[in-house]
Formats: structure tokens, C-alpha cells, sequence
């Protein structure tokens, strides 16, 4: 099925690719470009940039590209007519399309198109089970107190014992080669006949695994029988459709409710979800068979910046809980901690003492540090001076990971009131701990900054200008807010010399990564002479600020008294950018006879920026 152009053009209008991108990633501006860690590889540092004079991203490093509707199309994994369908919904525009048959024209399509089936194939097994497997897993579903209606909910089913019941019932469809549904996850090939092939998921209760906008991308099968030599659960493979660290189960189903209530519950397995959201907590979702990662953070932070974690008190689960929190903190969202009692899943919690029993406990939750110290108590290890300066350590170190800095500021202010210490000594350890934490996350510079040119347009071989030279010094004896401003301002094309680039882009890599430039420590990393040289020249001489300071009537070359405002500078230097720019396309368009009212165009925006 086909939208009409000028449909397409009307949906790509009403979703400005900045606020799209925005409601997945967080994207930060940088003069006229922006900027935002691609989602599209493991991204440490902004690298994919956006324009939204023209509406389209790149990443510098992957080289992931295209529109909004391609953006859309590869971070939810669904196909162009989904993308499209869901940012008319995100625009309030009606697309009335009537789809008479399911789209399976590309190998995305045709994913989802096959998992649909099986799932309906293995819930209709669980609605027509034998006489002698009836009772069986009823009985099942009965002990774990899985009502019906929410064996429909879940789209819970059944996978037949025998070794090719769903193979066969896809020779009937005869729609997917068994190649494809192998791909797909569904079909396993036989080691002895290569032209052979079986079903993955056999004699076991079927939970299909849902992404956001309600399409199945695999399932999860729970072993019933005794005789099955598999493990209590098995998954399918990742696939172009489904990959588990990206994937929430259960979030189609929370995700309005965790919008109402502001905050969302993370709990571990599949069965924890649907026993609480049976009982009416709805705003519940599982990791499900891997531990938390970044993107399912990233993923869930899109609905409430409020997370609650309920683990299991074993020490499995109890190193998952930690693992996760550190994850969470990094990701700059509120967090607090329910802690089940020995023995205990959410799951069975809930069906001994019912829904009040989670919901006092939740009322309960704890903070980060009343976590940690309950730890340490439990284990009789806040006895000695030892024991408690660890537990200390810890703490701070789960603080360090929180970008922040008034939100760390507020925990060391907790833990000093709490444990009656310094809050000097709080911080200090604090700052180790931070220090310590970057080294380790961030371990080489690979920030890029937007490129209007490439390298091969830059005239390497001219000596460095004035401005250049300022824009250097400014970055290793400016301020904090006069640094800032130049990494918001600066653009790379008004950079003519390529070791002038190079050491911008170092230095704004040190200040994004440690909010400050110490010039002996980043020297420590640079093997190019010529650069070395520039960065110690630019440290060293008393060479003089290139601006005109017309408030002071000081000239060009005058000298300079002590105290420098390093923020007035860094703004002459930027404006003496524009005008240089400016003025060379005047140079390019002085060729052009028809460009009269251009060149006085620019002409007036320089006039402009020469003002005081």
C-alpha cells in the first residue's frame, strides 16, 4: 500500500526532525547544527548530527543517515508505511488508508508478518489442546494463576510437542520459504540433513514478545515438561526485528500508564510482569532474560524520568539490581529500590499476599544510599569503621555516575547529615570517584564536531590567524562559561587551519568529557609535533588578543592588563568568524554579475555584526 506524496510531504512538515529525534535521544545545539549520540551504534560521544534547515541527520562515525521517516523507520525496526502511520498519529493527521491486505514487500515486513502468525498459531493450540494435554496445562495455568483474559492480554499460547507442527502449518500458508522463517528465529535447520528443518519452540508455554507499537518480534517459551532437556526458558534469537537489549517486555502494554502515573516499575521475568499487571500495577515492565541496558533505559525514559526497580534478594538478584542502578543513575533519571524478602519473586509475592503486599512495599521504596546501607546491615557489616567507610565508597560511587552535579551535591549532603560526616571530606571522595569513573567510560577522544567542509577544502599550509590563535588561548586560559559558549558557537568551517582544527576538536573532546582543559594532560595524549608546538606556543606567549575593544579604546596589538573577560572575547572571536566567512562568499560572488543584491544582502549582516 502506497501513501500519496503529497501525504508524506504533510506528515515530514508537521514533525520537525530536532523534536523527533529529541523523543529518543537527547540532542543539544551547536551554532546552527545539533547534535546527539547515535542510537545506531554504541555512542559515547555525540556523533550523529542533525540539520534542521534541511531536515536530515548523519553520524559521522557509522555513517547511519537519512530523514525523519528513515530515523523512525531504523530505531523502531519497523517498516516505512509503520514509520509514516506513526508520526501522522504523533501530528494528529488522519491518513485514511485502507489496508486490505498485510504489507510483507521487504524483509521487515515479512519478520513481522511471520511472527504474527505464529502467535496466533500458538494461541489457537492453547484454545484447541488434546484430551491428554488439556488438563495438563490448564492445570498449569491454574497453579501460576493466569487468568483467561489474560492469557488473551498477553497472547499467551501453546507449542505443540511434535518436532514440525508449526513447520507444517507454514507449508500450508506457503507464504515463507524455511530459509526466511529459520532467519526469523522459528525454525532451527537439522545438523544431519541440511534440507530438514524443525521447530524451535516444542511442548512449552509461549510468551510472544511485543515491541512498543504492539508487533510481535519473537517469544519466549516456558519449559512444562519434565522430559524437556532445554532450559526453564528459551528465547528466540536476535533477529533484523528483535534484539533483547532493546526491548522491554510488556512496555506495549505500560506504556500509557506509565505516562499517567509518572513513574515505572522494573522487574525481571515475564511472568513477574504479567502477575502484577493482572493485579492492576500496570506500569510494569521486564528486562526479561538479559540484564538492563543502556537502550532499554534510553527506551523507557521516553514515557517518565522515574524508575523503580523490584528485585529478588538472592545474590543474582542482587547483583543484577546493582548493575542496573548504575545504568539507570548514568542515564540522569530518579530511582529507588523495592526489596523483596528472602525467597521472593513479585510473581509469587503477589499471589500469596495479594496486590496490597507489593503496593506497601512500594510505598516503601528506598533511595540509592538506604538501599546500599540495608545491604550492608543485613550482612552485619556496618559494625566496624571499616565496614562503614566501604559502605561510604560504595555509596559515593553509585553518586559519581549521576551527570548532575546539584543532584550529586544533594546525596553527599544526605550522607553527611545521615552518617554525621564533613561534607568537605564527602565531596573530596566524591571527586575521586568521578575522576576515576570518566577514566573508565571514557577512555580515548572521539567527539566530532559538525563539518561544513571537508578536511581537503581547509588550507592546511597557511599560518594559523589571529583568530585562530585567540580561539586557541581562549580554550586553555578561559573561563567555564567563556568555553561553553565557544563549544555552542563554534563551527568548523571557520576553521582554515587544519592543526588549529585538530587541537579544537581535542579540547573540546577534554572539556565535554572532564568540564575543564588541563593542557599537560591532554599533551599527554598528542604524538603530532606541530600540534604539541602550536598548544605550548598558544600557553606560553603573551601574544595579544586580535578584537578590537572599542569600550576601552584599546587597538589591535595594544597590551593587555591582567584581568581578561574571557566571555567578551570568546564572543568578538566568534562574530570575526562570521564576518571572515561572510565576507570570503562576497569574494565568491563578486564573479557573478547577478548577484548584486546578494552581495548587499551580506554586506548589511556584516555591517550588523561590526557593530559594538
Amino acid at each position: 500500500m502506497r501513501i500519496p506524496q503529497e501525504k508524506l510531504e504533510e506528515i515530514a512538515q508537521a514533525n520537525d526532525i530536532i523534536d523527533v529525534i529529541s523523543s529518543y535521544t537527547p540532542v543539544k545545539k551547536r551554532g546552527k547544527a545539533f547534535l546527539a549520540l547515535c542510537p545506531f551504534h554504541p555512542d559515547k560521544h555525540p556523533s550523529l548530527n542533525i540539520s534542521q534547515e534541511k531536515q536530515v541527520y548523519h553520524c559521522f562515525s557509522c555513517k547511519a543517515s537519512g530523514n525523519v521517516y528513515r530515523f523512525v523507520q531504523e530505531y523502531e525496526k519497523i517498516t516505512f508505511f509503520e514509520a509514516a502511520e506513526k508520526l501522522a498519529i504523533r501530528a494528529g493527521i488522519e491518513l485514511n488508508l485502507k489496508q486490505t491486505s498485510p504489507d510483507i514487500s521487504n524483509e521487515i515486513s515479512r519478520l513481522f508478518e511471520m511472527n504474527k502468525i505464529t502467535a496466533k498459531f500458538f494461541n489457537n493450540n492453547l484454545n484447541n489442546l488434546n484430551e491428554s494435554e488439556e488438563d495438563f496445562i490448564y492445570g498449569y495455568l491454574i497453579k501460576r494463576n493466569i487468568k483467561n483474559q489474560t492469557t488473551i492480554k498477553f497472547g499467551i499460547g501453546y507449542a505443540n510437542k511434535e518436532w514440525d507442527s508449526l513447520t507444517n502449518h507454514f507449508k500450508e500458508e506457503n507464504v515463507f520459504t524455511h530459509d526466511e522463517l529459520e532467519k526469523g528465529g522459528l525454525l532451527v535447520k537439522s545438523d544431519k540433513d541440511k534440507e530438514k528443518y524443525y521447530d524451535r519452540f516444542r511442548g512449552r508455554l509461549m510468551f510472544p514478545i511485543f515491541n512498543e507499537n504492539d508487533k510481535v518480534v519473537g517469544f519466549g517459551g516456558r519449559k512444562l515438561y519434565e522430559d524437556d532437556p532445554g532450559g526453564k526458558y528459551i528465547n528466540s534469537p536476535e533477529t533484523k526485528i528483535y534484539n533483547k537489549s532493546k526491548i522491554l517486555y510488556g512496555l506495549n502494554f505500560a506504556k500509557e500508564s506509565i505516562r499517567t502515573q509518572d513513574f515505572v516499575i522494573l522487574v525481571e521475568g515475564y511472568m513477574d510482569v504479567i502477575a502484577l499487571s493482572q493485579a492492576g500495577i500496570t506500569n510494569v515492565v521486564a528486562s526479561s532474560g538479559t540484564s538492563l541496558t543502556e537502550e532499554q533505559v534510553k527506551l523507557v525514559s521516553r514515557y517518565s524520568k522515574n524508575v523503580v526497580i523490584i528485585f529478588d534478594a538472592d545474590l543474582a538478584g542482587i547483583k543484577a539490581a546493582k548493575r542496573g542502578i548504575e545504568i539507570i543513575l548514568e542515564a540522569g533519571l530518579e530511582l529507588s529500590v523495592v526489596s523483596l524478602p528472602e525467597g521472593e519473586d513479585p510473581d509469587s509475592l503477589i499471589n500469596k499476599k495479594g496486590k496490597e503486599e507489593i503496593q506497601k512495599l512500594l510505598n516503601n521504596k528506598k533511595s540509592i544510599i538506604n538501599f546500599i546501607s540495608s545491604l550492608y546491615e543485613k550482612e552485619n557489616k556496618m559494625s566496624t569503621v571499616d565496614d562503614k567507610t566501604e559502605f561510604i565508597k560504595e555509596t559515593i560511587s553509585y553518586v559519581s555516575r549521576i551527570p548532575n552535579k546539584i543532584k550529586r551535591a544533594f546525596y553527599i549532603k544526605e550522607l553527611s547529615s545521615l552518617y554525621n560526616l564533613y561534607e568537605s571530606d564527602l565531596r573530596d571522595e566524591l571527586n575521586i570517584a568521578v575522576s576515576k569513573y570518566r577514566k573508565e567510560t571514557f577512555p580515548k577522544s572521539s567527539v566530532v564536531i559538525p563539518r561544513k567542509k571537508s578536511l581537503k577544502d581547509i588550507r592546511s599550509g597557511k599560518q594559523p590567524s589571529q583568530e585562530e590563535m585567540d580561539l586557541i588561548e581562549i580554550f586553555i586560559k578561559g573561563d567555564e562559561e567563556s568555553i561553553s559558549y565557544l563549544e555552542n558557537n563554534l563551527e568548523t568551517s571557520f576553521i582554515k587551519n587544519i592543526l588549529i582544527l585538530k587541537i579544537t576538536e581535542i579540547f573540546l573532546d577534554e572539556y565535554m568529557n572532564e568540564g575543564r582543559i588541563a593542557v599537560s594532560k591532554v599533551l599527554n595524549n598528542i604524538e603530532d609535533e606541530e600540534v604539541i608546538s602550536l598548544i605550548t606556543k598558544a600557553t606560553l606567549d603573551k601574544h595579544e588578543l586580535s578584537v578590537y575593544d572599542k569600550s576601552k579604546n584599546n587597538l589591535i596589538g595594544t597590551p593587555r592588563k591582567n584581568t581578561i573577560d574571557y566571555l567578551k572575547y570568546a564572543k568578538d572571536i566568534i562574530k570575526k568568524f562570521k564576518i571572515n566567512e561572510l565576507e570570503e562568499e562576497i569574494r565568491v560572488l563578486g564573479k557573478d554579475e547577478t548577484k548584486i543584491n546578494k552581495i548587499i544582502e551580506i554586506k548589511k549582516q556584516i555591517n550588523e555584526l561590526s557593530k559594538p
